[in-house]
């Protein structure tokens, strides 16, 4: 089914979208799905249409748990509103956040970093549970199949650090916190500010250990080790230095698979959603700042105090 055919069928069947003037206005930046701006009488909605080829590939989440897991954010109020789901297209319709979509810049604004560890908690201790499991090794795992079946080049270097990765993920393993529902995706383009901090794209999400969020979204920030440090004593209330070592790994780990899914995207998406973004590139980018986390001088130090055996502390309780 075109896009064409999609945005009419939606017409018909979405009483939103049932007006007299009607404008749709594509939101570029995305970059795993094709998002429209949909002006109804005055009134906006976005509309969301889900790349099949995403969920056939295994690169994200499969389409019903993405579905739930919206809806359960929107619910709790950290995501939108989720306002119709039409699984067959795939499509969502979702509230329109009239607000500022953050850039890099923004996530490490020390005036931003709290409010961040606070809309983080909220989705993590508000939210109904998500319907999946996630682990950012699973992905890893799944992707590496990808790359072997599909003989994909990956950049230089890169599978040679495969050791050092599992040893992380070991490390990791000492401290695990229960599971919350976790975005999984915290780059700029993902995070709104209306007035609170909105949390957006649930294309990875799903039940995770909560450090996870932490430190995919240090690093998509670039904090430096200071700055984690005020996210995660802000998300916890004090200090707690296995946790705090816990994110800056998660981090780490984060962005090698994310290399690995860029890969992915450039070889396998027939039709790309964002026609100009350099997928490839991105996965060179991202793979050239996790060797340089791995060549740090305190790499080291931080696997053995994410696994230091002290007691660790609970997240935030959640809500009976």
């Amino acid at each position: 089914m075109t896009l064409e055919v999609q945005m009419q069928y939606l017409r018909e069947v979405e009483p939103l979208l049932q007006g007299s003037d009607l404008e749709w206005q594509q939101l570029h930046g995305g970059l795993a799905h094709v998002t429209y701006v949909v002006s109804v009488d005055g009134r906006r909605v976005v509309v969301k249409f889900l790349t099949q080829e995403m969920d056939q590939f295994g690169l994200m989440v499969p389409m019903e748990h993405l579905i739930h897991n919206t809806t359960c954010a929107g619910e709790c109020g950290v995501g939108a509103r989720v306002l119709g789901t039409y699984p067959d297209l795939p499509a969502i319709v979702l509230e329109f956040i009239d607000g500022k979509t953050l850039c890099t810049e923004d996530l490490s604004d020390p005036s931003y970093i709290p409010r961040l560890a606070r809309s983080v908690r909220e989705l993590h201790t508000t939210a109904p549970a998500f319907s999946n499991r996630i682990d950012i090794f699973c992905f890893l795992e799944d992707y590496l199949r990808l790359v072997e079946t599909h003989r994909m080049e990956t950049p230089a270097g890169l599978l040679e650090e495969l050791p050092t990765i599992r040893r992380i993920q070991e490390a990791l393993a000492v401290n695990a916190l229960p599971l919350v529902p976790s975005n999984n995706d915290l780059l700029a383009r993902n995070v709104m500010d209306d007035g609170t901090i909105r949390l957006i794209d649930y294309d990875f999400s799903g039940m995770n250990d909560p450090m996870f969020d932490l430190g995919d979204l240090a690093m998509e920030g670039d904090y430096e080790r200071d700055q984690v440090r005020v996210l995660c004593d802000t998300y916890f209330g004090e200090h707690v230095p296995a946790q705090y070592a816990r994110a800056r790994l998660f981090g780490v780990a984060a962005q090698f698979t994310w290399s690995l899914l860029f890969v992915g995207m450039a070889k396998l998406l027939s039709s790309k959603p964002a026609e100009t973004f350099d997928y490839w590139n991105e996965a060179v980018i991202r793979w050239d700042w996790t060797r340089q986390k791995l060549l740090a001088p305190d790499l080291e130090s931080t696997i053995a105090a994410a696994a230091s055996t002290g007691v660790a502390l609970p997240p935030p309780s959640r809500p009976r």
